[in-house]
């Protein structure tokens, strides 16, 4: 057992299945058809009861069930198949190389290895028949960057009594994160030649005080209240693009805002807020991602079927909040209970040098199979 998630997770590393973010285009390396026959085959294999379904060109979920004698709602599992892209990296991105006790390459940590234990136990309970309630297993695509996936499993009605949601929780039991709204803020100019620049209207310019008025509400959101597991409210600007040569001068500055939302805020005020600087600047904005927030109640099944589990291998459980999104406010948006519970550090994530501990690599194995096979 203590070698086979290890292996598992050295073929899922060595698939690229990177997210192209807003790009139409898949180039070599970026989509989830690829990873999402390979786990169909491992899930067939196993004698589960598999789907594969486009969510976009290129781009499909993959499902499973394994019954069970006590009948029901299943228990669900979820994983997503992308990953970030490589640029940056200072690892060979999908080698999958072991070394200090920890497996490295883009995705180990975020998500293929919350995916690897899945299989793995999934497929222990499968070939045991160990499992009282029927069990459902779901691959999502595009996690990263829309949440089309899950939001594909929800729309066509996916239904279940309580949810695990694999990613980076240090094996902690997370039953409270933070939401997200991005939008695209734009201003715009006049192009002009920069010889006479008093002939144009430099976009870049009109974007500066854009800029500070956004600045001070990050400095302001902090003094905000604050959530007892997940912090304040943030706020912060990650790209600006603008103009097209040097010397000409701009029509256009486009800022891409990422707000950061605590359980009980709306994504739709989080927005408005944002929107009214721009506009008070004389910008448009588009959104590009809503997400929401996430808590489950401290005292709701799932978290004790899963801290059970966790206190069992561990000798005791935590239950925490965290900074970052995942699918389970989706999950929980459709009436489903849910936790997130994986291995590895989300400091990792995204990282140069992107890796997960094997060690809790094979003890979670053993708390899904025990959440799997619980009465």
């Amino acid at each position: 057992m203590a070698q086979e998630p290890v292996a598992l997770l050295r073929e899922l590393v060595a698939i690229p299945s990177m997210n192209p973010y807003r790009s139409e285009t898949l180039e070599e390396g970026y989509g989830e058809a690829r990873l999402a026959e390979h786990v169909a085959a491992i899930l067939r294999d196993a004698g589960l009861d598999t789907q594969v379904t486009e969510v976009q060109p290129g781009r499909p979920n993959v499902t499973a069930r394994l019954d069970g004698p006590a009948g029901g709602e299943p228990v669900l599992f979820v994983a997503h198949l992308d990953t970030v892209p490589v640029e940056g990296m200072t690892i060979p991105p999908f080698e999958g190389a072991v070394r200090d006790g920890c497996l490295h390459g883009r995705g180990a940590c975020d998500n293929k290895g919350s995916m690897a234990a899945m299989l793995t136990a999934l497929r222990g309970v499968a070939a045991a028949g160990s499992n009282h309630s029927p069990i459902m297993f779901a691959a999502t695509a595009d996690e990263e960057s829309g949440y089309r996936g899950v939001r594909a499993l929800v729309e066509g009605g996916i239904a279940a009594r309580m949810a695990i949601v694999g990613e980076p929780t240090r094996l902690n039991v997370v039953i409270a994160h933070k939401g997200a709204v991005r939008g695209a803020i734009t201003t715009h100019g006049k192009s002009a030649h920069s010889s006479d620049p008093t002939k144009g209207a430099n976009a870049i310019y009109r974007m500066a005080p854009l800029l500070l008025d956004l600045e001070k509400l990050a400095a302001e959101l902090p003094t905000r209240p604050s959530h007892p597991l997940v912090g304040p409210p943030t706020l912060s600007v990650g790209t600006i693009h603008g103009g097209i040569t040097v010397n000409t001068v701009p029509d256009r500055c486009t800022i891409e805002v990422d707000r950061r939302l605590l359980p009980g805020e709306s994504p739709e005020d989080a927005a408005a807020e944002i929107r009214a600087i721009a506009e008070r600047h004389g910008a448009t904005m588009v959104d590009i991602f809503a997400g929401g927030p996430f808590e489950v109640p401290a005292d709701a099944e799932v978290v004790s079927c899963a801290c059970r589990a966790v206190a069992a291998e561990l000798g005791e459980a935590h239950t925490i909040g965290v900074p970052f999104g995942t699918e389970a406010s989706e999950l929980m948006k459709a009436g489903i209970p849910t936790v997130v519970l994986g291995p590895g550090d989300v400091a990792k994530a995204h990282s140069a040098d992107e890796c997960v501990p094997i060690d809790q690599l094979d003890t979670l194995v053993r708390i899904y199979e025990r959440i799997m096979t619980a009465e």
